[in-house]
């Protein structure tokens, strides 16, 4: 058995390790879904490993920390996109990158006729699988506002479609 002591450097690489193992395709689909591009996913969830592995305060859950890193992220990418800017089409030759990249237009399309606030939390619980509870904690509102947000941004998307 080794009792050798582990830096806070080491605990911080192998709860990274663990995140990624766990949550990294999660992270990636939450991402793609809102950036409708591949690499900007790979890029935006890559930086929130990053912030992940240098933070410098204690993260209390490791889960809804990378989320919300990953949903600022995309929130970033998207506010510096010009409003009309099509997505620079890409060279894809898998059919499951292109169905992706269609899905995702087509449910952010939709998406962006909600307030945003109702659209975040539609896109946690659906895209993320993330719980009403993990989400109210990624986003520090009471669990009961959480509720409301899906219900009623379900209920506005019901009467889009």
């Amino acid at each position: 058995m080794n009792m050798t002591p582990t830096s806070p450097e080491q605990e911080r690489m192998k709860l990274l390790e663990d995140a990624a193992e766990h949550w990294g395709e999660a992270l990636f689909r939450f991402a793609a879904l809102r950036c409708a591009s591949r690499s900007d996913a790979e890029d935006v969830v890559q930086e929130a490993f990053l912030r992940f592995a240098t933070a410098t305060t204690p993260v209390r859950s490791a889960k809804a920390y990378l989320f919300r890193m990953v949903a600022n992220g995309c929130n970033d990418l998207l506010r510096r996109r010009h409003p009309t800017e099509q997505l620079p089409p890409t060279l894809v030759s898998d059919e499951e990158e292109r169905t992706l990249e269609a899905e995702a237009r087509r449910l952010g399309t939709l998406l962006d006729r909600l307030p945003a606030e109702q659209a975040e939390v539609i896109r946690l619980h659906t895209f993320a699988s993330m719980r009403f509870t993990e989400i109210a904690e990624t986003l520090e509102l009471p669990a009961s506002t959480v509720k409301s947000r899906f219900h009623y941004g379900i209920e506005r998307l019901k009467a889009l479609i």
